[in-house]
């Protein structure tokens, strides 16, 4: 066998494998099987949050949002329009909490965002990202107090 031809096949495996594992990774990370955290501390209102957005219920994470921009509620049609894509663009992605800081009636929770998209045959599959969410405590409930980065989707 000729070492052009050699090549050829070994580089074709290598791409098969590669494309093999990458959606392996897609669907083993598609599970929602997650165990909810509380509702009343910052990490279960942003984790709630984010399996609401990941499951497309968007009235329901709306609700963990409490937006005032330019002295004015955001409304829930405005909020949605501005900022989910059309399906067909959504990225397959999951999130797991880094960090909070809890101070008085504030908090900030960092979280790590693994998003997946198939590239080429030398392109990494998982991008990583920390994304930071800032809380207040009104009552009893911790709500999302600005625009969540949630470019991930796009």
């Amino acid at each position: 066998m000729k070492s052009s031809s050699r090549f050829i096949i070994v580089s074709g495996i290598v791409i098969g494998i590669l494309i093999v594992v990458t959606i392996a990774l897609v669907l083993a990370n598609r599970s929602n099987d997650v165990t909810l955290l509380p509702e009343d501390n910052p990490n279960g209102t942003v984790q709630r949050f984010l399996v609401a957005i990941q499951e497309k219920d968007y009235p329901k994470a709306y609700g963990y949002l409490q937006l005032d921009e330019n002295g004015r509620t955001v409304p829930y049609n405005e909020w949605v329009q501005s900022n989910y894509p059309p399906l067909s663009t959504q990225s397959v992605w999951k999130a797991a909490i880094a960090t909070t800081t809890v101070t008085d009636n504030t908090a900030m929770v960092e979280v790590f965002v693994d998003t997946f998209r198939p590239g080429g045959p030398f392109q990494d599959p998982v991008s990583t990202r920390i994304v930071s969410f800032q809380l207040t405590k009104i009552d009893d409930a911790w709500y999302i107090t600005t625009r969540p980065p949630i470019y991930w989707l796009y």
